[in-house]
């Protein structure tokens, strides 16, 4: 079947014009990895290594030092967590606020560097959560960054694989909950144990001037975040200078490569994302049938 070269322009151009609106509105055709329950807390951590593959390993080294004086090498899981929570806790707490762009862009350890070379400098809960990230894998403990998604005021905080328990449990550094413990069964809990038991029977083990203290969970702060059922991020990435690389952009544009799964009560799928990989796909096979039309007929069959 042949196609006449007005036929073939016109439709070029009406794909380009829709890959073009497209491409404005990219944002609602990105492609969402859907996390399940099961999957999201397995006891399989490897995917969540790749926080701190982005990162050279002598930061990973050095960000150990730091956690030296802390002598956590016969301390149990839960321990560790706790002791690197109050260390950066206690530290930083006073310097909240809104931070620098250099502060966001920098690598956790280079955060925590800026943070202690002066006390002017802001941080808010992404920079907690980053650094205990990062200190927690310094010390071999998988520690992933969660973001609650609540519109207009997210909040950033970590989950902790123990695997003297084999399960994850939620630290929140900027409020001060290292760990919440289950007081019905002295058990650690997850976040989404947090969700659903709001006024449950929480205890929240928090940092001091000299120990760690356990106290009634307060779950005032939580409720806006929890109350209307918001989707969570579950970061594999949060180098921004790798996740919004151009190079990175272009690969999420076009392929199916996620740098965090959703956990959504309400998931939407990936429909937009596959039209417009349908859409990009028509205006290449267009642009083919476009240029065979201006170029010799010897050449044709190589197009």
């Amino acid at each position: 079947m042949k196609f006449g070269k007005n036929y073939i322009t016109i439709l070029f151009c009406l794909l380009s014009v829709i890959n073009i609106a497209i491409f404005f509105y990219r944002d609602k055709f990105a492609f969402h990895k859907y996390g399940t329950i099961s999957s999201l807390y397995s006891a399989d951590t490897a995917k969540w290594k790749k926080f701190i593959g982005d990162y050279p390993k002598q930061e990973l080294d050095e960000a150990k030092t730091i956690l030296d004086s802390l002598h956590l090498e016969r301390q149990s899981t839960a321990s560790k967590i706790l002791n690197i929570g109050k260390l950066l806790y206690s530290r930083f707490y006073r310097q909240a606020g809104q931070p620098s762009t250099q502060l966001e862009n920098a690598s956790p350890l280079d955060q925590y560097k800026i943070l202690s070379s002066s006390d002017t400098v802001k941080l808010w809960c992404g920079n907690f959560a980053n650094m205990f990230a990062f200190l927690c894998w310094s010390e071999g403990i998988p520690c992933r960054v969660i973001e609650i998604m609540n519109p207009g005021d997210h909040h950033v905080l970590n989950e902790c694989f123990l695997p003297e328990k084999g399960n994850w449990a939620v630290a929140d550094v900027t409020n001060n909950n290292l760990l919440l413990l289950n007081k019905n069964n002295n058990g650690y809990v997850d976040l989404l144990s947090v969700r659903d038991s709001l006024s449950g029977p929480l205890l929240a083990l928090q940092a001091s001037d000299s120990s760690i203290d356990t106290r009634p969970f307060s779950a005032g702060f939580y409720d806006k975040y929890f109350g209307n059922e918001n989707p969570i991020n579950y970061y594999y990435h949060t180098n921004n200078l790798k996740v919004y690389r151009t190079s990175e952009k272009i690969k999420r544009y076009f392929l199916p490569v996620p740098w965090y799964e959703e956990l959504d009560k309400t998931p939407k799928g990936n429909l937009l994302f596959y039209v417009k990989q349908l859409f990009i796909l028509l205006w290449l096979i267009s642009f083919i049938l476009l240029a065979r039309q201006f170029i010799s007929p010897k050449f044709r069959s190589f197009l």
